[in-house]
């Protein structure tokens, strides 16, 4: 019996060449990809793999050895996970330790662990966090066999930590494997990238997903699948900091006001407590499927929305649209710390209203 049974089967093909990349001496590998696909849990299971001393004929971990035991245990000596404070429950967690742990578990998105309900923990990887592998990788394994690093996501490391861990990667230290991943491998360090052997971890076919999704219990796979922009891992996750089915109906039905929507109603029903990046992805389905219906394509998310998208495309040229879109991708990348999350939301939907206030589109 091995650990990592459960591993999905669109990751299949990513650990054979992680397994091929290991027996050529490579000592870092770097899976990138989209979020939500599984690349997190595929280094987990590799790193589970090439820690225990005895592997079946596949190099799967047996699951019973003593490096396995420690590994499922969360004492494995020989095993450091480097992340964000924010992304603290992919730490692994102590056996005596699990029943007082608090973490947050909202498939990494973010998680405030022990910390005050005000407080938010931080999403950069630090130099501390990155510092104290070298006396982790300095000492001899406590195994006599790999040590192994997992580490992501990668573009979290900030200025300092990346310059310190590429010294790690520029002289790696014996009998040592690190893994990294990013789910956006342009916003990583060049010099980090080119220092790793680079495995690209796909989005899965849609029926494979599907059918995954289906085996696991999740209600509307199909729908949330769509929504996830065809992450499995990512539609199969509670949505915890996500948005309730009466919240995201509210925001569609403000945004199919089109240029009739009034800054008194934004006010008005823009729920109190919302979740910015949940809201974002929202507001970002809704252009994607309108560009793409006045592009000539079709309907992804909102097949129901035919009629007001048609009607949209008279008032919402395009360019607009385009231009809201990178007003979206601006906020998206300050969301997981805004100072106001209901203004920050509403905020949106006024420049989505402005966006068509010059005039009506061209026919």
């Amino acid at each position: 019996m091995t650990t990592d049974s459960s591993l999905a089967p669109w990751l299949h093909a990513a650990h054979a060449t992680l397994a091929a990349l290991r027996a050529r001496g490579a000592h870092a590998a770097l899976l990138h990809g989209p979020a939500g696909i599984g690349k997190w849990e595929l280094a987990m299971a590799f790193a589970r793999d090439a820690l225990c001393e005895t592997p079946d004929a596949h190099g799967r971990a047996c699951g019973t050895c003593p490096s396995c035991r420690l590994g499922a245990a969360g004492n494995h000596p020989d095993l450091r996970v480097v992340v964000p404070d924010a992304l603290a429950f992919r730490r692994p967690v102590p056996a005596e330790a699990q029943d007082d742990e608090v973490t947050g578990r909202d498939g990494g998105e973010g998680a405030e662990g022990e910390r005050g309900a005000g407080a938010k923990a931080s999403r950069e990887i630090k130099i501390e966090a990155v510092r104290s592998l070298a006396a982790f990788t300095g000492i001899s394994t406590h195994r006599g066999g790999l040590r192994v690093v997992v580490l992501g996501p990668a573009e979290a490391l900030n200025a300092a930590a990346a310059n310190a861990l590429l010294k790690g990667l520029e002289e790696p230290p014996p009998q040592s494997l690190f893994l990294l991943v990013s789910d956006h491998l342009d916003w990583c360090l060049p010099t980090i990238v080119s220092r790793c052997a680079l495995v690209r971890v796909a989005v899965p076919p849609r029926q494979a997903a599907l059918n995954w999704l289906l085996a696991q219990g999740i209600p509307d796979a199909a729908q949330r699948l769509t929504e996830a922009g065809g992450a499995p891992l990512a539609a199969a996750r509670e949505e915890g900091d996500g948005l309730d089915a009466d919240a995201a109906e509210t925001l569609r039905g403000l945004l199919r006001l089109g240029p009739a929507l009034q800054a008194a109603q934004i006010a008005a029903q823009v729920p109190r407590t919302i979740p910015v990046a949940a809201s974002i992805a929202l507001f970002q389905r809704w252009t994607w499927d309108f560009l793409s219906v006045r592009l000539g394509g079709h309907l992804r998310y909102h097949s129901e929305e035919a009629a007001r998208f048609a009607a949209l495309a008279q008032a919402w040229r395009p360019d607009a649209a385009v231009s809201w879109l990178d007003r979206l991708r601006d906020a998206r990348a300050v969301a997981d710390h805004p100072l106001n999350a209901r203004a920050v939301v509403e905020g949106l939907l006024l420049a989505y209203r402005n966006s068509m206030a010059e005039g009506r589109a061209d026919a």
